[in-house]
């Protein structure tokens, strides 16, 4: 560890990796409500089904997720190698068949050469563009075998919201989380300078326009949070 900490990019890693199980390990942003209705959706499924993680971290929310399911493979791809490493240990003994990757969210999703019966995205796709969220939506789409499946759970804009609104609103709103000063200016910072979310209504006709059936089964996190269920529409 002494040896990891000398280099500035896993410094960096860490020093997030602190922020972000400070956020988890007091369930501000609502993983646990979250990830027990994601928990529900996969439990329908009755055949074994792989699933494809983008921006796995952890695995902290999707590893109990898939406790009791139908689960054949895992897949987790995530940009930083420690968080895989994280994943390894969350996953080891929960899942039967899993496969830890270092890389990028978007080279993934459109890499023709796989496909999945279901693809959770969960807090990632505010970083991108309105641009690029509808291109990560049309290569989701064609990633899914018949019947598949997209989870996109992630961060919001109201309608009619500015950005510059939503970040006054969202600040506010971190400002009641459980935790410390610190901390909450270290978010707030982050949010500022990384965070372009979507309009609330935007993303389910981006989906629509592309082929899936559009279900929103989460909203909360003071109407800055919502999570959908898009299946794929057989052609």
């Amino acid at each position: 560890m002494s040896q990891q900490s000398t280099d500035p990019d896993v410094a960096s890693f860490f020093s997030a990796w602190e922020i972000y199980r400070a956020v988890i390990d007091s369930d501000a942003m609502e993983h646990q409500e979250v990830f027990a209705k994601v928990h529900r959706i996969l439990e329908e499924r009755t055949e074994p089904f792989t699933l494809l993680d983008l921006g796995c971290g952890d695995a902290a929310g999707i590893g109990p997720a898939l406790v009791g399911t139908q689960i054949a493979t895992y897949v987790g791809v995530d940009c930083a190698a420690p968080a895989l490493e994280f994943a390894e240990a969350t996953l080891s003994g929960t899942v039967a068949e899993f496969d830890l990757r270092l890389g990028d969210l978007m080279d993934t999703i459109e890499d023709p050469s796989e496909l999945f019966d279901v693809v959770l995205v969960s807090f990632a796709l505010h970083h991108f563009s309105d641009d690029d969220k509808k291109r990560f939506l049309t290569a989701a789409r064609a990633r899914l075998r018949p019947g598949g499946e997209l989870i996109l759970i992630d961060v919001v804009r109201q309608p009619g919201e500015s950005r510059d609104e939503y970040l006054a609103r969202y600040s506010s709103y971190v400002r009641s989380w459980p935790l410390d000063t610190d901390t909450v200016e270290r978010i707030i910072a982050h949010v500022d300078g990384f965070d372009y979310p979507a309009d609330v209504s935007a993303e389910p006709q981006w989906a629509a326009e592309r082929g899936f059936r559009v279900e929103e089964f989460y909203r909360g996190g003071n109407e800055t949070q919502c999570a959908w269920r898009l299946t794929a529409i057989d052609n």
